[in-house]
């Protein structure tokens, strides 16, 4: 049976290139020698000062990588910067882009509602496990065979700049317009081409006899909701008056909504009446519908509440 000094070299050489592994088990062993005399000099006992020895040489796997040069981590800190950024990119732009994609295919073929969010969110996953995969494995390839240096020459130009305080951001104004655009354009889109289709004819989730009044009112609402984002952007932030008249639309979205759930008046009948497979369908949906819609509300009422403070501060500094 092998010392442990000998299984050590061994360890040693199988982890260095073959032209070089004559070289390393002599410079190892002698390094163990040298380590095990001067710790017999001192008194140690053989076996504890041969263990003592290995022990200060260190993993024979990363000695191995000292002597060939060879990098332990996966992606090394020259191309981790265009590791990162690369990912980063690819990741914003491919997975919304995805998830988009899988939901508007499967809602145009009329897919049942739950299996089309099922399978948004499963594909979305997917790529996304693919995307972090083939980006890593291609940069740790590159690690072990390319000249070490970084990809791209980064310059002081590719800083992004500060937004000054109080400032707003464009990229929230845009979610912001864009979620208001979305509710009232669901609104009319739910009417004509529902997601919800029984036999091959949507069936819409709102109340269609309320296009008399209450969804139109709706949709003013929230188009005046995303005027309000773009004159709150242009004119450099969120103040107490803007915070009010906000205050007022979340309102008078939110009460009639609340009001014409209490009066069984908000969901489409018919909608409720295809429910079969779900007990008590009418009260757990309208349950849903009023924790979403006082959820949502009481969001909207704090996150602005605080960005309205934070913005009148920066001004007065």
């Amino acid at each position: 049976m092998a010392t442990l000094p000998q299984r050590y070299v061994a360890a040693v050489a199988r982890g260095v290139p073959e032209d070089q592994r004559s070289d390393v088990e002599r410079d190892t062993a002698a390094a163990i020698a040298d380590l095990t005399e001067a710790r017999l000099a001192a008194g140690e006992e053989p076996d504890a000062a041969e263990r003592a020895a290995l022990l200060e040489l260190g993993d024979p796997v990363r000695l191995a990588a000292e002597y060939s040069s060879r990098p332990l981590q996966l992606i090394g800190p020259a191309l981790y910067p265009d590791y990162v950024r690369l990912l980063a990119v690819l990741l914003a732009v491919i997975l919304p882009l995805t998830a988009i994609g899988v939901t508007l295919g499967n809602l145009l073929a009329h897919g049942d509602p739950g299996q089309t969010a099922a399978n948004a969110v499963t594909t979305t996953l997917g790529v996304f496990v693919q995307l972090c995969f083939w980006v890593t494995a291609v940069f740790a390839v590159l690690e072990r065979t390319g000249s070490g240096k970084p990809l791209t020459r980064w310059q002081p130009e590719q800083l992004r700049d500060v937004p000054a305080q109080g400032q707003p951001r464009l990229g929230d104004t845009i979610v912001s317009v864009v979620l208001s655009l979305a509710v009232a354009g669901y609104i009319v889109w739910q009417q004509f081409r529902s997601p919800f289709v029984v036999d091959g004819v949507p069936v819409p989730l709102l109340n269609p006899a309320l296009w008399s009044f209450w969804l139109p009112y709706f949709i003013a609402v929230m188009l005046a909701g995303a005027a309000l984002e773009i004159f709150r952007y242009r004119t450099g932030g969120w103040r107490w008056p803007l915070f009010a008249f906000n205050l007022a639309l979340d309102l008078a979205f939110a009460l009639p909504a609340l009001w014409l759930l209490s009066a069984d008046a908000l969901l489409n009948p018919e909608f409720l009446d295809r429910l079969t497979w779900w007990t008590s369908a009418e009260s757990s949906v309208a349950a849903t519908a009023v924790v979403v819609i006082v959820g949502v509300t009481l969001w909207d009422v704090v996150d602005t509440f605080i960005k309205t403070r934070r913005d009148e501060a920066a001004r007065n500094r």
